[in-house]
Formats: structure tokens, sequence, C-alpha cells
């Protein structure tokens, strides 16, 4: 079953107030109809980077991490598949007070939202899944922990995810770009996701949706702008950056908000992994962007043209990392809690050439997202803000044995 669905996935492709540290969190499982408010910036004057979480990329940020879990409702837009309004399951990862290890680490069946054994259970019988096939361990942030005082307003990062993937696929980059401030937002894209875990039931990825996700996909991104702009939930009212907002995504989801950053000029930043776009790029784009790719990558090499295209396309600044030894998945977290599913794409252990099938080893897990990590860090904070000690970090390339580094000012 996997196989086939990265064959329909090649075939479509081809066609609040601020809270003190120690307050109880809001545990509101749905928006609120509060507008942020904050129109203030970071200080681009703060250079030290001992008090100021931009300014050092290369290693964690300042703030540890909570998360919490939202079902938005689009109420101008209907499922794809099923009944009623889209909604959508969205993760917020954030920088939580100084005590937030006092709420409860979150878990990966956290992400599940009370429907583990049902959705396992669905995703075995589906074939998704192999029997057993998640091992539960804690992802590195705590749930509903209070925002840190110290750290509105957060720029906003909308994440979107691979084809049948799921919002958490990323959660070590979201953990680190949460830790250095910023607000990390990414939904389930029902029918397309793996799974949603709605209140009613979860909803297992729809084959038969698939020529029209990535229209809805682009519809998702642009609706949780304005979910955290215009009607912003509670916990975050008034703590939210909404004169900084990037993009991000990994695979389909690259694709997506490549070609929504063509539509949506409230994004100034995007960071595409392991994907791809559309020419032509229309003059009206004016986003930064950085583009993160693997040689050895299957599932990316039909579209190697566009890629490319798209990189020499885009406005400067613009940045490539171009990775030697690396398969598709290794751009994710698929290769920690579900081998299974990446194999087929490849980036976990081993891996075979493209064209002549040599073997090679993909890099570790945590190698590779220290680079991931701190580019991704650095290119952000460097947009938004402009600080000169991010420009220097980008004008090197600091890992030579792993990457070519092309950047384009």
């Amino acid at each position: 079953m996997k196989s086939n669905l990265h064959l329909i996935f090649l075939l479509i492709l081809s066609a609040a107030l601020p809270f003190a540290c120690g307050d109880a969190g809001d545990d509101d499982d749905s928006a609120g109809d509060d507008d942020s408010g904050d129109d203030d910036s970071a200080d681009d004057d703060d250079d030290d980077s001992s008090s100021n979480p931009f300014l050092d990329p290369g290693n964690p940020g300042p703030y540890l991490v909570g998360n919490t879990s939202y079902i938005l409702e689009d109420f101008g837009r209907r499922h794809g598949c099923g009944q009623g309004n889209r909604r959508l399951v969205t993760e917020v990862w954030y920088p939580a007070c100084d005590d937030a290890d006092q709420w409860p680490e979150n878990y990966f069946s956290d992400f599940f939202l009370d429907k583990f054994d049902e959705a396992v259970e669905a995703l075995i019988e589906a074939g998704y899944v192999e029997e057993e096939e998640f091992v539960d361990f804690p992802t590195g942030s705590y749930r509903d922990a209070p925002p840190h005082p110290d750290a509105a307003p957060m720029p906003i990062l909308v994440f979107s995810h691979g084809f049948s993937s799921n919002r958490f696929q990323n959660y070590t980059m979201s953990n680190y770009l949460a830790s250095h401030g910023y607000a990390v937002v990414s939904a389930d894209h029902t029918c397309n996701a793996m799974f949603a875990a709605l209140p009613e039931g979860v909803v297992l990825f729809e084959p038969l949706n698939a020529p029209f996700t990535l229209e809805e996909r682009k519809g998702d991104v642009s609706f949780l702008i304005d979910e955290f702009t215009l009607r912003t939930p509670e916990t975050f009212a008034g703590r939210l950056d909404a004169d900084h907002v990037g993009f991000w995504g990994h695979s389909f989801g690259g694709l997506t908000v490549t070609e929504q950053i063509k539509t949506d000029f409230r994004v100034s930043a995007m960071i595409q992994l392991a994907s791809f776009g559309f020419p032509p790029v229309p003059e009206q784009v004016v986003a930064s962007a950085m583009f993160m790719y693997g040689q050895q990558d299957k599932i990316m090499e039909p579209f190697k043209d566009f890629h490319d295209q798209i990189v020499e396309q885009m406005p400067p600044p613009k940045y490539e990392l171009n990775f030697f030894d690396t398969g598709h998945f290794a751009f994710s977290d698929l290769c920690v809690y579900s081998e299974s599913l990446a194999r087929d794409g490849d980036g976990c252990g081993e891996g075979t050439r493209i064209g002549t099938g040599e073997p090679f080893q993909n890099p570790d897990h945590d190698v590779i997202h220290e680079v991931l990590n701190a580019y991704a860090a650095a290119f952000f904070g460097a947009t938004f803000f402009g600080f000169n000690e991010l420009a220097e970090y980008l004008g090197e390339n600091r890992f030579p044995e792993m990457m070519v580094y092309q950047p384009v000012f």
C-alpha cells in the first residue's frame, strides 16, 4: 500500500494577555475571537546574543517549548472527503515559561489527541503501517504550558506536511524554532494527511481526493495565517507578530507553500524541504527562500528540473543547501518514529545511489537536523529582522563535509 501512495504522489505532482510563568495554561480547543492586536516587532538594535533569542542559530534557543492543539473550522470551505465544513487538527509549538517542565511532557501518542489506539488500528487495517509500528516517546515539549511572558511578539511560521503524512512529522525542527522565539503552526491537511484525529473519529488519507489536494492545502496554509492573525486563539492573543510570517514545508508540503507564496504576500520568508515548485515565479513575489535538497532523493528525482527552475527564478536573497548522501525523509522525523513508512521513499539508514545502485549511508537524524535547525533559525531571523550576525552565518558553508551551499544575495 505504501508504494501505491508514492505512485499516487508522483501522478498527482506531474499532473491574549501575557501569562506569568506558573499560571495555568488555556486548554480551549477552539480558536478564540480576540484580535492579536500587537504590531510591535523585535528590537533591531539589540545585538546582544545572550539576551536576543534569534542571534545564536547554532544552538537551541533560551526557551523551553510548549505545544498545544486546536480543531480549527473554516466556514468558507467544505471537506474534500466527507461532509461538513473543512476542519483542521492544528498543532502550535511556542516558547514556554521557565517552569514549563512542571506541565505534562508531550509524548508522541499525545499528537493523536486521545485517539492513539483508534488511529493505529485504522492505519494497520488500511495497510499504512505495520503491527506495533509506533513506539511512544517524549518529543521535547510540554503540553499546554503557558507561553513565556518575555517572548512576545512571536513571528509565525506555518508548516505544511508531506503527502499522506501528518502535522507532527517535523516536530524536531518545530521545537528548535520555537525555542528561539517563534510560534510554529502546523495542521493535518484533512483527507490528505495519513490521519486526522477529529472529535467524531479518525479521518484517514483518501486517495480519491488526491487530485484536489494541492488547492485544498494552499487554502489551508493561508487559512492558518488568518486564524493566528485575525482570530487569534486566546492563549496567544496579543503575543503574535503578524508582520513577520513565514512558510515552510516538506515534499508535497514544500510544493504547497511554494505555490501559495505566489498569491499570499503576507509571507516574507519560505523554506522548502526536499521539494520543488511550478514555474514561473510572478514578479510580485518578493519572499526570501531557502531550499534544502538531497542529491539521493528518489522521490524528487523526476522533478529535479522543476526544483532547479524554481531556485533560479526566486528573487534574492535565496539559499540552497544541497546534501550529498541524503534521501527524501531525512529532512523529517519519520526515520525516528516510522522507518517502514519512510523506507520506500528513502532517507533512513542505508540507501542506494540514483543511477548506479551503489550503497550509501544516509546521515543520522541528529546529525542532519543540526544543520537543518541552525540554517533555518538563521534564515528566518535574518529575513525578518536583518540582523548582521545572522547574515554572516548565512554567508558561509559551515558543514562542507555534508553539503554544497549556494547563497545568492
